[in-house]
């Protein structure tokens, strides 16, 4: 499927349509994505099962469109709840504004209710413990992992860069695109940091719990203090390596990825999820 749209594209999206309703939906981020990006790439064109359409002139590979739309359609706008995370591993104010562009248009919406931010420049396929190790003492409680919060990984620069990367988002809050913004996995020094230098401060702040069992006492503080909702969450910091990604689209490399979240607001039902995912290929590809 991919072949057809990249002869003459640097820059693709590929959306994977509603995973609710299929064999990919309720696992490990990681695994949706794949999965998902698997079936919409690879699967024949002519199963009545798989609906893809190639949007040539925008450069977009989409899944089952239509039926994410009726799901969309089918309750009012006020009565369903929108939520989307950015999981994004460059500094590129671009990158953000693609992938919410990209949000509002395959969704067909003119706003969203929630937009999470994940920012890790130094993310590894090895899991980072962050940032239940913050403690006096200096121990986690898990022996033999030594734990780094998102500021002591990052450091000033990546500080700096998160902030240019939220004030792009503070700019679809401020039109009205978004009516929250969150921030996922910061230590409560960097999160601190960014609230406030924010002109629309962050109202959700995510904490990873897959490597570690209990909230920091000070995160849990800053975000008691600052009416912050904490929730937590167990996505990986890098959430398709580049070699799985290159056998799914040789030639192009994962530039963002986000996830959508659509819930029913008086029974609090998931009734659409799916990811939306940027690539391009490298400058010396480009005209290949």
């Amino acid at each position: 499927m991919i072949p057809s749209i990249t002869k003459n594209y640097q820059n693709v999206v590929i959306s994977t349509g509603n995973i609710i309703n299929n064999e990919v939906g309720q696992r490990k981020s990681n695994e949706e994505l794949y999965d998902g990006l698997k079936i919409t790439l690879h699967s024949d064109p002519n199963a009545e099962r798989v609906v893809v359409d190639i949007d040539e002139l925008h450069g977009r590979v989409l899944c089952a469109t239509q039926e994410l739309n009726n799901k969309l359609t089918e309750n009012g706008r006020n009565e369903i709840s929108i939520g989307a995370k950015i999981f994004l591993n460059k500094s590129s104010k671009e990158c953000v504004q693609q992938a919410v562009d990209a949000l509002l248009n395959i969704l067909n919406v003119t706003h969203v209710d929630n937009v999470v931010l994940a920012y890790h420049p130094n993310a590894t396929t090895t899991p980072i413990k962050t940032p239940c190790s913050e403690s006096p003492s200096g121990s986690s409680g898990n022996s033999g992992t030594s734990t780094i919060s998102w500021g002591k990984l990052n450091g000033e620069k990546g500080l700096a860069e998160l902030k240019l990367l939220y004030k792009t988002l503070e700019g679809y809050a401020a039109k009205h695109q978004i009516n929250q913004l969150g921030v996922a996995d910061l230590d409560a020094t960097t999160l601190e940091a960014l609230y406030k230098s924010a002109k629309v401060p962050p109202t959700i702040a995510q904490v990873n719990l897959s490597n570690c069992c209990v909230v920091p006492t000070d995160l849990q503080e800053f975000c008691r203090d600052h009416e912050l909702v904490l929730n937590t969450h167990s996505d990986p910091e890098l959430l398709l390596p580049e070699e799985q990604f290159a056998g799914l689209a040789p030639g192009y490399k994962i530039d963002w990825s986000l996830r959508y979240q659509v819930h029913v607001r008086c029974r609090g039902v998931l009734t659409a999820k799916g990811y939306i995912v940027g690539a391009s290929k490298p400058v010396g590809l480009a005209k290949n």
